[in-house]
């Protein structure tokens, strides 16, 4: 049911992104994902050339440079025609965004670790999802605030909230 949306991103103008794969945390197999994620990319995978491995996001990364996870929305079953119904099968090639300070992106309540509310300070949490943790947001290099609730805009069986990139 996640969707997530771009609205504002550097990355997304200037080509600052990366061709991922997304692996388990063990590192031994793919899988399946949704837009919204936030993913450790950890080097190249063996015998290509841009593709990078990666594995989602955990509270014990905060102190590195996490990326977001966006791929085109292009559904080739008929059957899923919605937002909500897209996946990035395991073993498909994903785009992972580098954040910028003042980037912003819209997250339907899904890809939250935690219930959110306009003010909170949020960074990676667990399974490549966003949550309040004000201990790691000490030590975290990437930080994010959420600056509006944008109601079921995106959605209208969940709340999407906006958050912004404070510090990277």
């Amino acid at each position: 049911m996640a969707i997530a949306r771009k609205d504002k991103m550097l990355a997304g103008y200037n080509g600052n992104l990366e061709s991922v794969i997304v692996y388990d945390n063990a590192g031994t197999s793919t899988v399946k994902i949704t837009n919204g994620l936030f993913v450790v990319v950890e080097g190249l995978i063996a015998g290509e050339r841009e593709t990078k491995k990666a594995r989602l996001a955990d509270v014990e990364d905060v102190a590195l440079d996490v990326l977001f996870i966006h791929s085109s929305e292009v559904m080739y079953d008929e059957r899923d025609y919605k937002l909500a119904d897209f996946r990035i099968e395991a073993g498909k090639v994903a785009r992972a965004y580098r954040l910028y300070d003042g980037d912003i992106v819209t997250l339907t309540s899904d890809l939250f670790a935690d219930t959110v509310a306009v003010g909170d300070v949020l960074c990676v949490k667990a399974d490549g999802k966003l949550g309040k943790d004000a201990t790691a947001v000490q030590s975290a290099k990437v930080v994010f605030e959420v600056i509006e609730n944008s109601g079921n805009e995106l959605d209208l069986t969940m709340e999407a909230f906006a958050v912004q990139v404070t510090r990277n």
